[in-house]
């Protein structure tokens, strides 16, 4: 039990010494806070401290006793209190109890008397603290028992399987104050550079960071209900306007990204005006936020009705034998700007649909290398793997970053038109160095940069020694343990910070690999260099 608190009041300082000194108050779990020398001061004493017990004469100046318990009755303040009186006020006090007071004590208090009243009042108070205990869980579990029937229910009616005969349907219905409602669904950006080092427990954490975000702006705030899905979070947002849907959406993008330095998406539907449309709803949500491929991560998309498209093949067979003509022709700025409009025609004609732009643009590739192949163009067997480059294409994030790719892939080509010229060699052997300097802190692999130069891993790695005269791995360690002196000369990192900087996640590889390369451990070496500075 927590410390209880107590008042003491008297007009005479001689008995509040005396109550001070009479029993010991600590040994009890009682802590005296205050003490008061008549009926105004102590009520403003009660209003500031909040007792638990006030222990008081019944004759007070200013206020009486039976004013004092009067006044804490109709405040519903819970404190207990005692009263001290004369003989010759005996009856008064036990009047008193009549109206709240759990006890009176005849001057001289005696410390037995004291004692025996403030253990059945300890007692009370126990009791009720524990009933209260009682009545917050059971109404924490009935609250939570009704969330986690609620988020059912939402799961069955996005699924199409609740009917609008059921309880279920009837309790969502009651739940969903309207007039209108919107579902919204927001996802976590998986960008690899972050999620990938999310252990699953990280993940979990994470999750549940973001749900309280969503629990505090939507349902703790009576704007209606949402749950997780498929590590997706739907929320089902009450309003009488679409903009009110849309701008808590986004107050929860910029409290996730606030706090949790976190970029989420998210998809809104249209207001439904039934509980019956709100399936229909769920499927709109989902819709606009496939449409963050095609209009960038880390916003709210509001659903947008798409319009039955042309046939684009035509357009598309055009703006493709451009890019082959101008590759052909050894035009690179004509054939770059060919592709920027074919890649402009995939991106409208393929609008809303992730897997038909993916697969538009390989097939773009594969039809430009064979119309090259066709016109006479010789490529090094091998240098182009077309499952790399699906699966390079396919892992993009958004659009964008695919159409970057696809001008690097088309580059590459570029650079391959004519293998026998030493400057093709160097730019695309000064453009995979480049990737290296800029990539050093992340996992590199042979068969990532074999992908970032279109060729399988195996050319890749013949065509790299043969350039550089080193293994690729020896190069990138080499760049590594560049960057790693320079940060053990120029900053105060400690080793395991230096070893994550340049790409090691394991400090203790990156230090044998360190002396490997330099004869000594890394703070061996900065602490001889240092000295001979």
């Amino acid at each position: 039990m927590d410390i209880i608190k107590v008042i003491l009041a008297d007009d005479e300082p001689l008995i509040i010494k005396g109550l001070r000194k009479l029993i010991n108050w600590e040994a009890m779990g009682l802590a005296i806070v205050g003490q008061a020398y008549d009926g105004n001061e102590l009520l403003e004493l009660i209003e500031s401290s909040e007792p638990d017990i006030v222990i008081s004469d019944i004759s007070m100046p200013h206020r009486t006793g039976i004013e004092i318990i009067k006044e804490l009755k109709q405040r519903n303040h819970p404190a207990k209190v005692i009263f001290i009186s004369a003989y010759q006020e005996f009856s008064y006090a036990r009047d008193a109890v009549t109206y709240g007071a759990v006890d009176y004590l005849v001057k001289p208090v005696v410390k037995q008397q004291l004692e025996d009243v403030l253990q059945g009042v300890l007692s009370s108070i126990t009791e009720q603290q524990e009933e209260m205990k009682r009545k917050n869980k059971l109404q924490q579990l009935e609250k939570k028992s009704k969330h986690e029937e609620l988020q059912e229910r939402l799961l069955q009616l996005t699924d199409g399987s609740l009917t609008p005969q059921s309880e279920g349907y009837k309790l969502l219905a009651a739940e969903l104050r309207g007039p209108l409602n919107s579902v919204a669904i927001l996802e976590i950006d998986q960008l690899a550079d972050v999620s990938d080092r999310w252990s699953e427990k990280e993940g979990r954490l994470i999750e549940f960071a973001i749900g309280n975000i969503v629990q505090e702006i939507v349902v703790a705030a009576n704007h209606g209900l949402a749950f997780l899905r498929n590590h997706k979070f739907i929320a089902v947002i009450s309003h009488a306007d679409l903009r009110e849907a849309v701008a808590m959406t986004q107050d929860i993008l910029d409290k996730i990204k606030l706090y949790l330095k976190l970029s989420v998406s998210a998809g809104v539907s249209g207001p439904a005006d039934g509980t019956d449309k709100l399936e229909h709803a769920y499927r709109e949500a989902e819709q606009a936020l496939q449409l963050n491929y095609f209009l960038g991560r880390g916003k709210v998309i509001g659903y947008e009705a798409q319009e039955s498209k042309q046939p684009f093949d035509k357009e598309l067979y055009g703006m493709q034998m451009e890019v082959v003509r101008g590759l052909t022709s050894n035009a690179w700025q004509e054939a770059l700007a060919a592709l920027n409009k074919l890649l402009a025609i995939i991106r409208t004609g393929a609008y809303g649909n992730r897997t038909l732009a993916v697969s538009t643009c390989l097939s773009s590739v594969l039809f430009i290398v064979q119309e090259m192949t066709k016109s006479g163009v010789q490529l090094p067997g091998g240098a182009i793997d077309m499952h790399e480059l699906q699966s390079r294409l396919g892992s993009c994030e958004t659009f964008k970053l695919m159409q970057e790719e696809m001008v690097r892939a088309i580059e590459q080509i570029y650079s391959m038109v004519d293998v026998d010229s030493g400057n093709k060699d160097k730019i695309l052997l000064s453009k995979i160095k480049q990737y290296i300097e800029e990539k050093y802190a992340e996992e590199i692999t042979l068969e990532s940069v074999a992908g970032i130069a279109f060729m399988n891993p195996y050319y890749f790695s013949s065509f790299f020694k043969k350039h550089t005269k080193q293994n690729f791995k020896q190069y990138v360690t080499e760049v590594r343990m560049k960057q790693a002196v320079r940060l053990l000369l120029h900053t105060d990192m400690m080793v395991y910070e230096i070893a994550d900087q340049v790409g090691y996640n394991n400090a203790r590889h990156f230090s044998d690999m360190f002396k490997k390369q330099f004869g000594r451990l890394p703070n061996d070496y900065r602490q001889e260099r240092k000295k001979n500075e």
